[in-house]
């Protein structure tokens, strides 16, 4: 059945990779975007598109208070470094923003909220798999902003709002933006080994993450929207694997065959050192049967960057 979706975050990565897929699946799409990363040749031509904040009125008013069968709130700032530079504008574009798309959705029956939120929301870890139970406590004012919308989100279930909290680890693959280089781990190395042959890595070679491909990620969301087993549920969003910075190197050296200089250098202020997911939930109520293996996701990268880079 045809549904009308609203995308924030529309122009970004996660956002159109979405968008498009909504429309492949003859959905109609609506999208917010200010972009100030996303790239507007990014929107799919079908996507009903307003350019502007999430969290100002005038762009909301141009919705015309339609009704959406879901939101999928993916618009906002995503740099835990960058949130130190200006706190406010962090707070304004992902916990403000998200607060008045909660309005937005109450006053005009929408029947599903799905939030992107971050792993940011954690915090210091030790070193095995998160749960989504586990105490947070962010590290920057991203994450803290992103935990205060979850809090929110989960308030305004009182008002019979369906939402999903959504806790999304690395992303990564084919579209992401290169030119971004405080956002995207595997976007960022890729980026400086392809145009430079060096890799500077922020941070030790132990730290741990998990990397979860583009496709599982949109393949995940649509399979969320509208299902009642994930109405009010927080998942974490990632691979359920843990691979050490060396580790992910290594790996990019065999599949890039690029041979590159690597340098280490002063890790990015108050980094996560240890970050990667528990996923049952995720697996046991979507029935996720197999995520992409980053062998596979970064080769398919590579491919797509050789053709950018050449």
């Amino acid at each position: 059945m045809k549904k009308r979706i609203l995308v924030t975050g529309c122009a970004g990565f996660i956002g159109s990779s979405i968008a498009q897929e909504l429309i492949n699946r003859k959905h109609e799409v609506w999208g917010i975007d200010n972009l100030s990363t996303g790239k507007k040749s990014n929107i799919p031509s079908k996507v009903k598109f307003f350019r502007g904040n999430c969290e100002n009125d005038i762009v909301l008013k141009k919705l015309k208070k339609k009704s959406f069968n879901s939101i999928l709130h993916f618009a906002g700032q995503s740099s835990g470094e960058l949130s130190f530079y200006d706190p406010i504008k962090d707070m304004n574009s992902n916990f403000y923003s998200t607060v008045k798309l909660l309005e937005y959705a109450k006053k005009n029956k929408c029947n599903h909220f799905i939030y992107a939120s971050s792993m940011s929301v954690y915090g210091e870890v030790p070193d095995r798999p998160v749960y989504e139970k586990e105490y947070c406590i962010p590290k920057s004012f991203y994450g803290a902003s992103k935990l205060a919308s979850e809090n929110y989100i989960r308030l305004f279930s009182n008002k019979k709002i369906n939402s999903t909290v959504l806790r999304i680890f690395n992303v990564y693959g084919p579209g992401q933006n290169l030119d971004n280089s405080k956002q995207g781990m595997l976007s960022i190395y890729l980026d400086q080994i392809f145009r430079n042959k060096t890799l500077k890595v922020r941070g030790s070679k132990n730290r741990s993450r998990d990397f979860v491909y583009i496709k599982d990620v949109v393949d995940i969301v649509l399979k969320m929207m509208g299902n009642k087993k994930c109405f009010n549920q927080t998942f974490n969003l990632g691979s359920g694997k843990k691979y050490r910075v060396q580790e992910v190197i290594e790996k990019i050296k065999k599949i890039s065959k690029i041979n590159f200089k690597l340098f280490y250098k002063k890790s990015t202020p108050l980094d996560q050192f240890h970050i990667y997911p528990n996923i049952n939930k995720l697996k046991k109520v979507i029935q996720v049967k197999k995520m992409t293996p980053i062998d596979q996701g970064l080769h398919r990268f590579v491919l797509f960057l050789k053709k950018i880079y050449k």
